[in-house]
């Protein structure tokens, strides 16, 4: 049941309106003055202001124009009410904000016909704001895993970079790779592969904390930047994940499919010109990890020979 804030400091007024909005099931409240609407509306959060003109003290205008102005009550749809006969006071009101309006002696019918076209209205933004949003969480979102995609991990990984140079706080990169994926795609199926997948980016959320940026970066490769945390304490989260992973069953078709990740674990550095710095430190040491033998942690703040990671990177 919607509710409907009738003010006017008439009570026959609101009671002759009262009976005709409660048979169309609407929950009516009431206030008798410019002030009291004020303190009331932002209580009671109704769906629609029936906002009358002319009232002593603060007038329909004002109160209207304070509405306006309060971030609670600014997107509450309000039709004003005039017994004038000039037109200049719903001009202005209707350039303050107002939906609509109607004049007294109030035809409900018409009244009825215009709060149906607010609420429609307010109804439609609504949604509209609901799909923007929905459509911006996918924009940033790899499809499988649910986890940031590249583009978005980048952007928010870069402002905590920005955030370590200009404070000196701790800022920490993981890198994970699943090991041997192509066989586990090969052996069990890509929809297999997938689950694996899944169940590696859902144990990273359930170990890391809210804070720590978790991002899918392509195929089997994923990332984590753990702002204010040192290398250490990234190096523990990483062996847990590691640990988490190694003993993760996933039930298949083809029989019981277990995998194993390498991880590669750095922390920024005031020589660091940039987070791609960091990242690719990580990426080396991740592949460090695979060369030593995979299912294993690796964390250093120098970046290895490139020579030996970069052929393997070749081979996998």
């Amino acid at each position: 049941m919607k509710k409907v804030l009738v003010v006017d400091d008439v009570p026959d007024n609101i009671e002759l309106l009262r009976f005709d909005l409660e048979d169309d099931d609407f929950e009516v409240i009431t206030a008798s003055s410019g002030q009291e609407c004020l303190k009331l509306a932002p209580l009671a959060c109704p769906a629609i202001i029936l906002l009358d003109i002319q009232m002593p003290g603060i007038d329909g205008i004002a109160t209207l124009t304070r509405l306006k102005s309060n971030d609670i009550t600014a997107d509450i749809p309000v039709i004003m009410v005039s017994a004038e006969k000039g037109d200049d006071a719903i001009i202005q009101s209707l350039d303050l904000g107002a939906h609509d309006y109607v004049r007294k002696p109030i035809e409900y019918s018409i009244l009825a016909a215009r709060m149906r076209s607010a609420l429609k209205l307010v109804e439609a933004k609504h949604h509209l704001e609901h799909a923007n949003k929905e459509l911006e969480r996918l924009a940033t979102l790899d499809f499988l895993t649910n986890t940031h995609n590249r583009r978005s991990f980048f952007n928010l990984a870069e402002g905590e970079f920005a955030r370590f140079k200009r404070h000196h706080r701790d800022l920490s990169v993981i890198m994970l790779d699943a090991d041997r994926f192509k066989s586990i795609n090969d052996d069990y199926g890509h929809a297999a592969g997938d689950r694996a997948l899944q169940a590696l980016a859902n144990t990273c959320r359930s170990l890391c904390r809210e804070t720590d940026i978790l991002s899918r970066l392509g195929g089997e490769e994923f990332a984590l930047c753990c702002p204010e945390t040192p290398l250490e304490g990234a190096a523990i989260l990483a062996e847990r994940i590691r640990e988490a992973c190694e003993n993760a069953v996933i039930e298949t078709d083809s029989g019981s499919l277990r995998f194993t990740v390498s991880i590669g674990i750095t922390a920024a550095t005031e020589s660091d010109d940039d987070f791609a710095q960091v990242l690719n430190r990580a990426d080396m040491l991740l592949y460090q990890a695979k060369h030593s033998g995979r299912n294993r942690t690796i964390a250093s703040l120098q970046q290895p020979s490139s020579q030996g990671a970069n052929a393997l990177k070749n081979e996998i």
